[in-house]
């Protein structure tokens, strides 16, 4: 590896960092916005009563939404074809498994058998047998 494909790699590397770092800044201030709002002491309120199962849901779902964006911002940013189809692939299921948190099972199987089982398969092998067609019309200079 030369030096400058090492500093790219860690510019990259960087640049997503502040990619995620600021979603982090800005949905953080949406949430806290939301959280102070004078309409949401009265819901949160009625929320407290279930306070541990309550911190735990939400921590829950916003694991499950934090993989989920640095899934997509992976997918986005990824050189290698194949590796972005299967970072969409875990966007999926990262998405299905929100569906089924958020107590819609039926939502959340379909998407694994539609999106994970038929469209990302799908994806994968068109992107297998489209590079190999590739690489044979150009000689092997990709």
């Amino acid at each position: 590896m030369s030096e400058k494909s090492g500093i790219n790699v860690i510019r990259s590397i960087f640049e997503l960092l502040v990619l995620l770092a600021a979603l982090g800044v800005i949905f953080g201030g949406l949430a806290l916005i939301v959280f102070f709002s004078p309409w949401s002491q009265t819901i949160l309120g009625k929320l407290m009563a279930y306070d541990v199962r309550f911190a735990i849901e939400l921590l829950s779902f916003l694991i499950i939404a934090a993989i989920i964006v640095l899934l997509s911002a992976m997918t986005v940013y990824s050189k290698n074809i194949v590796h972005s189809a299967l970072y969409l692939l875990g966007t999926f299921a990262g998405v299905a498994a929100l569906y089924i948190f958020l107590n819609a099972p039926f939502v959340g199987v379909a998407q694994i058998l539609v999106y994970i089982g038929a469209v990302g398969v799908l994806i994968l092998f068109a992107v297998m047998l489209t590079r190999k067609t590739i690489m044979e019309e150009s000689h092997g200079e990709i």
